[in-house]
């Protein structure tokens, strides 16, 4: 039998999906800079850092989302 796919998952997916788009774009990686800097941090390190959160706390929330007492499929 199939299970439905929760909304709030779509969510989550769509937004970890766009995370990942953005960085690789010059949002994340502009091209010949090295400025701004954060307590002496490029700009591409930071921005790299607060991605990875990101993605952090999108996997714990889709884990949130999953949690179930059997996963036996």
């Amino acid at each position: 039998m199939k299970k439905q796919v929760k909304p709030i998952l779509l969510i989550l997916d769509s937004l970890a999906l766009l995370t990942f788009i953005a960085t690789f774009t010059p949002l994340a990686l502009p091209t010949n800079t090295t400025g701004p800097f954060f307590i002496g941090v490029p700009y591409t390190m930071w921005v790299g850092f607060l991605i990875s959160i990101i993605f952090v706390v999108l996997a714990y929330l889709v884990s949130l989302v999953n949690k179930e007492g059997t996963h036996a499929d």
